[in-house]
């Protein structure tokens, strides 16, 4: 059996970019097809012993992380999600749970012979079923991020389609610290990545690199840009102390009029057109059913704003946000979405992307941290391209209905084709190359976010090995 195969056995992403699948001993399928990770993790250890092929090292190497990644996201038991959902639901049945269960809407693996229960199960049972969200009524009160918004929106539409308008400059601070783990010993190289504003995006302007714990490298051509760093460590004290870049750059805020704006028809033999709208293993597929969704959606229609339109106001109706499993364990994420009618925001933007595509339309991924103040987080979206136009954004997360900001008269269409300024732009595709270039796998195989720690033995685990903190210091 493949290693491929096995990844989607046990809910791995695909195996290693660039390394082509080789045969895996039969044990080694079996076990993981059963859950059985301890094993399994027996016989990797025992087969990296006596590897030498490099591409079977590192399938085996991404194998053995990814079973530690599974172990993370899956490691609640059952008392702990129904005590956590019994809170709200005194009277919870084992037959509503069994319920959820078959439905997916309570996700589970078993490994080792247990059922073992995604880490965020019980609280996303209340974001996706909608019998149970009438237990836990969130507060009527307006989140400080639709304050923001409610102010923003209006003062970016005000300025007219397509203008870059209320611009906020931030001073950011972004750091990763090296948990005493013993993943990290003396002599240890440690090679860190961290996410900062990519220049060559209209809607930022103006980085300066104020402070960091030592020299870095940034190629600002790579598609996930990023501050380098790189560390020999010599003693304890070396190892605590954190990797860090404090910067200030501007963002803006902008929207563009899908009513009056002028597009011209595409050149369907451009490079920007191939390319996005192209399939691109593992996430952007076009399946059969994907082809069936989309047509289902689209229709007839013609026009690509229409078109986007359309697939917009379905992924914002039909798919709840959710906590999301790592990325790396979904074998391929917009059918994942739809399994499942849950989504968090690079969820449900790879399914706007897949499903943009598949109609004709031009989409890519974008992505980085949002920067509304009290509501800093990891945040993904994406652009959708018009000829005669170039790149609009679009954000079908921020776009699902939301009471709060139907005061002000576009409400969460605005997010159909614009953006607030509080964002921050590292990434503008997902699953690509670092620079300088990883030798290991990565915490996150889709996204680049929190930041990335590897050393010349092997990579280090967010949450685990490492911890990573940002904050905007101060808004000008």
């Amino acid at each position: 059996m493949k290693l491929r195969n096995i990844f989607a056995l046990l809910g791995v992403a695909a195996v290693v970019a660039s390394c082509a699948p080789k045969a895996a001993p039969d044990p080694l399928a079996e076990a993981l097809a059963a859950g059985e990770l301890t094993a399994a993790e027996q016989m990797i250890e025992e087969n990296l012993a006596t590897a030498t092929d490099e591409t079977e090292i590192a399938q085996l190497t991404w194998t053995r992380d990814s079973i530690k990644l599974v172990r993370r996201d899956f490691r609640r038991d059952s008392a702990y999600v129904v005590d956590y959902i019994k809170k709200y639901i005194p009277e919870l049945t084992a037959e509503k749970v069994a319920e959820w269960e078959a439905s997916g809407v309570i996700e589970y693996k078993v490994i080792d012979g247990k059922k073992c229960y995604f880490r965020n199960a019980g609280p996303n049972v209340f974001r996706v079923d909608e019998w149970a969200a009438q237990f836990k009524q969130e507060s009527s009160d307006i989140s400080s991020l639709d304050s923001i918004l409610i102010i923003q929106i209006p003062e970016i539409t005000a300025a007219g389609s397509g203008e870059l308008t209320a611009p906020v400059r931030m001073k950011v601070r972004h750091e990763i610290t090296l948990n005493e783990t013993g993943a990290i010993v003396p002599g240890d190289t440690v090679r860190v990545w961290i996410p900062i504003p990519r220049m060559d995006v209209p809607r930022q302007k103006d980085f300066v690199a104020l402070a960091t714990s030592e020299e870095y490298f940034n190629d600002p051509t790579a598609l996930h840009n990023t501050a380098y760093f790189e560390r020999v460590i010599t003693s304890a004290e070396e190892a605590a102390k954190p990797f860090f870049i404090e910067y200030e750059y501007t963002s803006y805020g902008q929207w563009y009029d899908l009513e009056t704006l002028e597009i011209e028809p595409y050149d369907t033999e451009s490079a920007i057109y191939k390319e996005y709208t192209a399939e691109r293993f593992p996430h952007v597929m076009f399946s059969d059913r994907i082809k069936q969704i989309t047509k289902e959606v689209v229709g007839d229609e013609q026009d690509p704003r229409k078109k986007v339109s359309l697939i917009y106001d379905y992924i914002t109706a039909k798919f709840p946000w959710a906590s999301a499993v790592n990325y790396s364990l979904i074998p391929n994420i917009p059918e994942y979405v739809i399994d499942n009618t849950k989504g968090d925001c690079g969820q449900v933007g790879l399914l706007m992307i897949t499903m943009s595509r598949c109609a004709g339309v031009p989409a890519r991924w974008q992505s980085g941290l949002m920067f509304h103040p009290n509501d800093c987080n990891l945040h993904d979206w994406t652009e959708i391209y018009f000829e005669g136009v170039g790149w609009i954004p679009c954000d079908p997360s921020f776009g699902r209905p939301s009471e709060a900001l139907a005061v002000t008269g576009i409400g969460d269409k605005f997010f159909n084709s614009g953006i607030d300024s509080y964002r921050m732009i590292a990434n503008l595709d997902y699953s690509r190359d670092y620079s300088p270039k990883r030798r290991f796998g990565r915490c996150d195989t889709v996204d680049s976010q929190t930041g990335e720690v590897e050393t010349q033995r092997g990579m280090l685990f967010v949450g685990v090995d490492f911890s990573y903190d940002f904050e905007v210091l101060e808004y000008k």
